[in-house]
């Protein structure tokens, strides 16, 4: 049995940056929904740098057909089902359901980034669109994201840690769980 690892977390907590890294070093597949999100901005002509372009567009997605957006996203990222593979940018409860469906029969899990507001504000200090982190963060998905998403969690990892600790925390969470699998492929 396999794995499909789900990453959340609010901005500025490290998902892709450490879902990256995770996926690296297990060898898997990732694709994440903020980078399918700018693709598809860039391929309409819009600016795909701009955050508030990616809510409205993941949002509308969302809103439209939940189902064929996770299908999307993941054909974008080479997902076979049955293969590990790594997911980026979980933002909705409903999101998640949906791909754990749609992945089987890898088993999807989730994983919770949660860093402190302090945290995350230093991280984006150095981004361009750090003047729009205030508007982003009031967003509607956002309140999901804080205080939904960690309750359906199978593991929360801190943050705040430094990068190396928070990738191997991630690490040590996915040797947990293939271990929990039927026929586990280790």
């Amino acid at each position: 049995m396999s794995l499909l690892l789900c990453f959340s977390g609010q901005i500025g907590s490290g998902k892709s940056s450490v879902s990256a890294e995770v996926a690296s070093v297990l060898g898997w597949a990732r694709v994440g929904f903020g980078e399918y999100l700018r693709s598809e901005i860039q391929r309409l002509g819009g600016d795909s740098g701009a955050r508030e372009a990616l809510q409205k567009l993941g949002q509308k997605r969302v809103e439209s057909d939940a189902t064929k957006f996770c299908q999307d996203v993941l054909d974008a990222g080479g997902f076979v089902p049955g293969d590990d593979f790594v997911v980026d940018g979980i933002r909705h409860v409903r999101i998640f359901d949906i791909l754990t469906s749609i992945g089987a029969p890898s088993q999807a899990k989730l994983l919770y980034l949660h860093a402190q507001e302090t945290t995350r504000l230093s991280r984006i200090g150095a981004r361009d669109d750090v003047q729009d982190f205030a508007r982003a963060s009031v967003h509607d998905v956002e309140a999901e994201l804080r205080d939904e998403l960690p309750e359906r969690a199978d593991g929360i990892v801190n943050a705040g840690n430094s990068f190396e600790q928070v990738v191997g925390d991630c690490l040590r969470l996915v040797e947990n769980w293939r271990r929990e699998l039927p026929d586990s492929r280790r």
